[in-house]
């Protein structure tokens, strides 16, 4: 079983992350799904023994990093995207943002961008948003196993 944690929209909030992380068990990888990338790139420096991946965000505008990532992980896809670009918060059925995590045949579909947390059952996938570390004061753990996807969205507390 691979344990990933899964943070969003930390906008400069990542004393949170961190104490996440040591208080954890050491987790497969970290993924956070934009608003700030350079958060992202600080806990890579911290933490340069867990893979971590991250996409950008509608406020990462000089960021290099990619507007959506596909991940592998213990035969589960993972489609990454901060969600602006997909109209999430304009589109309560989250018509775009399927459309194109659809290309990718994922099992777990991670957003951002709206703050709030949410998890979606869609075909054989997972649709989850962690929230924000810093506005929601959530994020989320995916545990994957031969390929099934289970994940929880958690308070930090």
């Amino acid at each position: 079983m691979k344990r990933i944690l899964i943070f969003s929209d930390t906008h400069g909030c990542t004393d949170p992350c961190i104490e996440i992380i040591n208080n954890s068990p050491k987790p497969y990888a970290i993924i956070h799904a934009g608003d700030y990338t350079r958060d992202a790139e600080d806990l890579s420096y911290i933490y340069p023994d867990i893979p971590l991946y991250y996409v950008k965000g509608n406020n990462d505008l000089l960021s290099r990093a990619s507007s959506d990532i596909t991940i592998m992980a213990e035969g589960a896809k993972i489609f990454v995207t901060h969600g602006h670009e997909q109209r999430v918060k304009y589109e309560p059925t989250l018509t775009t943002l399927k459309a194109r995590a659809a290309k990718v045949n994922p099992s777990l579909v991670i957003f951002g961008h709206t703050h709030t947390p949410y998890t979606e059952y869609w075909g054989n996938a997972v649709i989850l948003n962690p929230g924000s570390v810093r506005y929601s004061k959530t994020y989320a753990v995916a545990e994957i196993d031969n390929g099934k996807v289970t994940t929880k969205i958690l308070d930090i507390e």
